[in-house]
């Protein structure tokens, strides 16, 4: 069994004991949550994980985050792919 990360999730490491923020692809929607110590989810949202909307995207765009660099990574993976 692997400990790979999937390819449709991004996990941004924990800092100064900052929580980690995870992002992934989840049924065609960019979701996000964050954890705590021993990978809780400290989100208030069911299951951690929320849906981001246009602006939370263009936002990251906006920014040249990692975040829009692991979607324009993908984006380029599925037109490879097809």
């Amino acid at each position: 069994m692997s400990n790979q990360i999937p390819n449709n999730l991004l996990r941004i490491p924990s800092q100064n004991g900052a929580p980690v923020n995870e992002y992934r692809i989840h049924q065609g929607q960019i979701e996000f949550r964050s954890l705590g110590p021993q990978n809780k989810s400290i989100s208030q949202q069911t299951q951690g994980w929320r849906s981001l909307d246009a602006s939370d995207i263009q936002l990251h765009f906006a920014l040249k985050t990692i975040v829009a660099q692991w979607l324009m990574d993908r984006l380029g993976s599925l037109h490879d792919d097809g």
